[in-house]
């Protein structure tokens, strides 16, 4: 990404989703729920910034799946230039948890992003032994995720609220 737009970013200014392209909605509904949740939260601001700055590109989509009880970040492939994941939200999640669990996944995403040796599902098992723990079957979670989900919600309800 050009610097410009991660100054964009990091400054608050509203920034279009088509100037992020390392992460990238599938669907203008969840285009519009990046966007907002860009707007209203400089965590995620931030986020977006680390994540422009790597090789990772996030395609994020909802889903009605019950696979997917809340969310989950996968990586779906890796090229010499690129590494691709998907997030998946609940579709079923309630209206104001979606802002925060974008930003959860996106936190993991970049969890991602700072471990380059991380290239394939082993890689991710590995990564996540080693900074998180498991949270079932091929399922892992992560302290930092975590805190960054609670720390969203609270940017939201400060936001609509104040």
């Amino acid at each position: 990404m050009p610097l410009l737009a991660v100054l964009i970013l990091l400054s608050g200014a509203d920034a279009p989703v088509a100037a992020l392209p390392h992460v990238r909605a599938v669907a203008p509904d969840v285009r519009s729920l990046i966007a907002e949740t860009i707007q209203r939260s400089p965590i995620v601001r931030e986020l977006v910034a680390r994540l422009a700055c790597s090789d990772i590109i996030v395609y994020v989509e909802l889903s009605a799946s019950p696979q997917i009880p809340t969310a989950r970040t996968k990586l779906v492939a890796a090229s010499t230039g690129h590494r691709f994941l998907r997030i998946t939200l609940n579709a079923g999640a309630a209206f104001g948890h979606f802002g925060p669990l974008l930003a959860h996944e996106l936190q993991h995403a970049v969890e991602i992003a700072e471990h380059e040796e991380v290239r394939d599902e082993d890689g991710i098992r590995r990564l996540y032994r080693e900074i998180g723990h498991s949270s079932g079957e091929d399922a892992f979670e992560t302290a930092a995720a975590r805190d960054v989900e609670a720390l969203v919600r609270q940017e939201l309800r400060r936001k609509i609220g104040g």
